[in-house]
């Protein structure tokens, strides 16, 4: 479908650049006598002009494959592996059902899938159609050599385990590629494999059990090859409080107090949100930008107050002591190491082309970051959460919104005392 719409892509440019160009020779005819219009050269002229016009529709059509393939490395498609297994599963509820209800509580709504069924008596075609699911979607994610497992069967919601336990026949469904905002419905699979339509935003009466990956362990191994990435991509790797404390001389850092996100009123089936913030600016000793990536695991709902006390910011690693911080939602689709290797692409390129940094520089750094992460490459838009410009170092920031407005944040500013 991607080669298709590029190739028409193609196709148009082609025709638009004809069409323009005829449009000036037939300007040029009418105000030239009848003579001229028979000049060789004219006809030469128009061959020239048509070759250039397929030129250009090759380097746009170059262009749009180029970033296709970027957009496939970035965001990868995972809902056709999900609704195959959520099917299979689906199938043997009259074997899994008992025993994986006996597994969840209010505390734990989830199974890792392979460990689970490694000690049930499923069928070995079904064990065998989840690790293969499972390796297939780790390598698409960049993560095979980090996890020897991701997938996870989980309860939507934890108002339904009553009556899980109860004998109620459950539906198993999986979360669709895409914006959540054009889904139509939510498909389920009862044990007969029918099909169930669900409504996307209005939980369901009955159990729906769904096909998913561990969102905490994919952000943590994600966020572990975003940093190791950027080392290998030139930058001092990201100090701890631990090498920070074992410092012959004092850290100044920012720490972040309280955090709030507002309610975004996501989907049922999408459960509970993991966040992480990617602290930017220009390194200290070179032209170069600085990213450093900073786990957020305590933040799993919306709509509620955290109180972290965590590091935000090491402003050794920041010219003129300030930096941005942009706030990001995990996503199944990403591949975490394709992400920062493009940002920090497209953040070189914005210092390169302001020349010698300035101040002012650093404000441009953060907006075209994110400017630059269209919302189509990731398969939610409300991936990007929030971003805060120009923080600056000692300061004090109570209540402060985001720039987006979904985001309020209380910063303060810290010194980690060393040896």
């Amino acid at each position: 479908m991607q080669v298709r719409r590029t190739f028409d892509f193609g196709v148009r440019a082609v025709l638009n650049c004809v069409w323009d160009r005829l449009a000036v020779r037939i300007r040029l005819l009418a105000h030239h006598p009848p003579h001229h219009r028979k000049n060789p050269m004219k006809r030469i002229g128009m061959v020239v002009a048509l070759l250039l016009c397929l030129s250009e529709a090759n380097q746009a059509q170059a262009a749009a494959l180029n970033s296709a393939a970027l957009r496939e490395r970035i965001s990868v498609s995972l809902a056709a592996d999900k609704r195959e297994l959520a099917l299979t599963l689906a199938k043997q509820d009259a074997v899994l059902r008992r025993d994986l209800a006996s597994r969840l509580s209010d505390e734990n709504l989830a199974v890792d899938l392979k460990q689970w069924l490694s000690t049930v008596s499923a069928p070995t075609s079904v064990s065998a159609v989840v690790g293969r699911a499972d390796l297939t979607i780790r390598q698409r994610k960049g993560l095979e050599r980090e996890l020897d497992s991701l997938l996870q069967l989980r309860l939507a919601s934890a108002s339904m385990l009553a009556a899980l336990k109860q004998g109620v026949e459950p539906l198993y469904a999986y979360e669709p590629d895409g914006n959540d905002a054009q889904w139509q419905y939510i498909e389920a699979f009862d044990r007969r494999g029918a099909v169930h339509r669900l409504d996307v935003h209005r939980m369901p009466d009955r159990p729906v059990l769904v096909v998913d990956i561990d969102s905490r362990k994919d952000l943590a191994a994600g966020v572990k090859l975003m940093r190791e990435r950027l080392v290998a991509l030139g930058q001092r790797p990201m100090p701890s409080l631990q090498t920070a404390s074992a410092s012959a001389t004092s850290t100044p850092v920012t720490m972040l107090d309280r955090i709030y996100l507002n309610d975004d009123e996501e989907p049922w089936i999408s459960g509970d949100a993991e966040v992480y913030a990617i602290v930017n600016g220009v390194d200290p000793s070179r032209d170069e930008p600085q990213l450093d990536i900073v786990d957020m695991p305590y933040l799993e709902t919306d709509g509620r107050t955290y109180s972290p006390n965590q590091v935000l910011i090491f402003w050794d690693r920041y010219r003129w002591a300030a930096a941005n911080v942009i706030l990001m939602e995990h996503d199944d689709n990403t591949n975490y190491q394709e992400l920062v290797s493009y940002l920090f692409t497209i953040a070189s390129q914005i210092l390169t082309a302001v020349g010698h940094p300035e101040i002012a520089a650093l404000v441009a750094l953060g907006s075209e970051l994110v400017n630059r992460m269209p919302g189509e490459w990731f398969s939610n838009d409300d991936d990007y959460v929030d971003s805060y410009y120009t923080l600056e170092k000692n300061h004090f920031y109570t209540n402060h919104g985001g720039a987006r407005g979904n985001a309020v944040v209380s910063l303060r500013p810290y010194e980690i005392a060393g040896q």
